[in-house]
């Protein structure tokens, strides 16, 4: 996984860790762990196409530990 999610810490005590994880909290693309998720649009023939748009998410919560933030998966080697 290039952006695995990592877990979540109670933010009263460090020992203490929440279910789920989350996204890291640098920005950029190349290098950071933030989490990207790609824009999908919808016609009215009901095809989909990916759009070049993202959003990037700092913290990004995610249900599991050790998921890809990323949707689509990026390499961000």
């Amino acid at each position: 996984m290039a952006n695995p999610s990592t877990a979540r810490v109670s933010n009263t005590d460090a020992t203490v860790q929440e279910p789920g994880g989350y996204s890291g909290s640098t920005s950029g693309i190349s290098g950071g762990n933030t989490a990207i998720r790609k824009s999908v649009a919808y016609t009215q023939g009901g095809t989909y196409s990916q759009s070049a748009v993202y959003s990037e998410t700092k913290g990004f919560p995610t249900a599991y530990k050790a998921v890809e933030c990323d949707s689509p998966a990026i390499d961000r080697s």
